[in-house]
């Protein structure tokens, strides 16, 4: 009974836990500024010749570099991935860019 119980556990906390992980759901865009859509939708033209399984990724993935770093400072999708290699690769694995 213990065992049912944990393992019950575990897959409500993982369930919550990936839901909480989600960086692009429809409601999402609803949060975001004019600046912000402007910032996203240049990053992606950026990406344009980048080999990526879907134009969906590259918003995932610019999003999520977007939600990553202060408004405040006017940096551009290139210079945040050199500036910041490991949050670049955790978009990557958030966008589900392989």
């Amino acid at each position: 009974m213990r065992l049912a119980t944990t393992a019950s556990f575990v897959i409500v906390a993982l369930a919550a836990l990936l839901d909480a992980c989600s960086i692009f759901r429809p409601d999402d865009t609803a949060k975001l500024s004019e600046a912000d859509r402007v910032w996203i939708g240049t990053c992606v033209k950026q990406l344009a010749g980048e080999p990526a399984p879907s134009e969906a990724v590259k918003q995932r993935y610019c999003t999520c570099m977007h939600e990553q770093f202060d408004d405040n400072k006017p940096v551009t999708q290139t210079e945040m991935e050199r500036l910041y290699p490991p949050m670049h690769r955790a978009c990557n694995r958030e966008a589900g860019w392989k």
